[in-house]
């Protein structure tokens, strides 16, 4: 009795499961895609085109990767350093960096003079 109910109990969870499966995939086959944005149906002077979405993506990652450089070249502990550099990945505008910039930029110029 118990090997008949645990039988039944596996083929209605299968027929179950195939069922979902089926389901999931009707429902990407029906999906829509929007070519454009409602803001830039409405108010197209306040999106950027393409071009121009590139080339600020462009120089944001030229700006991540000088920040890098001169985090690299700065007299810091390599945990320091490597805590920095995450920081810069999470957020690369962070204060943070541009405050340890600021400071041992400055202490460096005061040496010079």
């Amino acid at each position: 009795m118990k090997k008949l109910t645990l039988l039944g109990g596996v083929f209605i969870y299968l027929l179950l499961g195939v069922n979902t499966t089926f389901a999931q995939d009707a429902d990407t086959i029906n999906a829509k895609i929007n070519k454009r944005t409602l803001l830039k149906k409405f108010e197209a002077d306040y999106v950027l085109s393409v071009s121009e979405r590139i080339a600020l993506k462009q120089s944001r990652i030229a700006f991540q990767y000088r920040t890098k450089e001169i985090l690299d070249s700065l007299d810091i502990s390599d945990k320091k350093r490597k805590r920095l550099i995450e920081e810069l990945k999470r957020n690369p505008f962070s204060e943070k960096i541009q405050n340890v910039i600021a400071s041992k930029t400055k202490s460096e110029d005061n040496f010079e003079d």
